[in-house]
């Protein structure tokens, strides 16, 4: 039986629900090992690096697909050099990532929205309230003093998240090319112009380079390994055999695995608007995602893979 006709279950597998919990605390604390790998090399050079190489690992997934690489590139475009990008760069601007964790979960409602203008679907009453309850979460954590002063931080999170949602617009209409060749794209359009990018505009990447800590280089090597190949990867295969209703609650653990796990490891004060307002955003998010996969439920998809 292949991967795309394996039946979907309804309730999860001990070993199952182990990997998945273990995946969103990966990608929590994620968050940590960002920010670490981050300040210890650059923006751009640190996402060259952590894609570069994670090609190295996904190169020979590369296929050539006649009629969907129109789709596929511009989908990869804005996922790394433009998503991956400008999340890093305002991961490197911020002093409390836990705003940036609450706020990278908008990739889920913009991707509504984007979907409604340019796919023709409909939001409806549910995913409509929800979409207030989002994007009011976060506005709240916007006015809180604390975030007030790292502004263009959580702005810059908010568009990569936008750029994200965008890039899933069009990964949405590639049929046929797997989780891991899409992965290789996105790799290969990253790293090479990225790394051009971190030669023009940051100083010195090169100094940078030699003279990372022994933590950037832990940080990068759990990103590429822990986060990108293992997380993403068994998410994957756990997304083709649970129904995504069944998923979405799990998946609200890792912003505040990286909120919490953040706010300690980095001595951070949580205000009871960052409370407030994460758990509106996150509200929000799990509505839209468990009316979204109840919707592709009814269609004849039997999986579909998210960039």
């Amino acid at each position: 039986m292949t991967a795309a006709t394996v039946p979907m279950r309804q309730r999860f597998e001990p070993a199952h629900l182990v990997l998945l919990l273990l995946v969103q605390t990966i990608w929590g604390l994620g968050w940590i090992t960002s920010k670490l790998a981050v300040d210890a090399f650059s923006p751009l050079l640190m996402v060259a690096l952590r894609f570069g190489i994670t090609f190295l690992f996904v190169a020979p997934f590369l296929r050539w697909h006649p009629g969907q690489m129109r789709n596929l590139a511009i989908g990869c475009l804005l996922t790394g050099p433009l998503s991956f990008a400008t999340g890093f760069i305002s991961l490197s601007m911020a002093t409390d990532i836990a705003p940036l964790a609450v706020a990278s979960n908008l990739g889920v409602p913009f991707a509504t929205v984007l979907s409604a203008v340019f796919l023709g679907d409909r939001i409806g009453i549910w995913r409509g309230s929800a979409l207030v309850l989002a994007f009011g979460g976060v506005l709240l954590l916007g006015f809180d003093p604390a975030v007030f002063a790292q502004g263009a931080a959580l702005a810059l999170q908010m568009v990569s998240t936008f750029f994200w949602a965008a890039a899933a617009i069009f990964l949405r209409k590639v049929q046929g090319v797997s989780a891991f060749e899409t992965q290789a794209w996105v790799a290969l359009m990253t790293w090479p112009a990225l790394a051009l990018g971190s030669l023009l505009f940051e100083a010195d990447p090169g100094s940078r380079l030699l003279h990372a800590s022994w933590t950037g280089w832990v940080s990068l090597a759990v990103l590429v390994f822990g986060t990108t190949l293992f997380g993403h990867s068994s998410f994957y295969w756990l997304l083709r055999r649970y129904p995504i209703p069944l998923l979405a609650p799990f998946l609200l653990l890792a912003p505040i695995i990286g909120a919490v796990s953040g706010a300690l490891y980095f001595g951070h004060t949580i205000t009871w608007r960052m409370v407030i307002g994460g758990l509106l955003t996150l509200s929000g998010v799990l509505i839209i995602t468990i009316r979204e996969g109840r919707r592709r439920a009814k269609t004849p998809v039997v999986a579909e893979e998210p960039a």
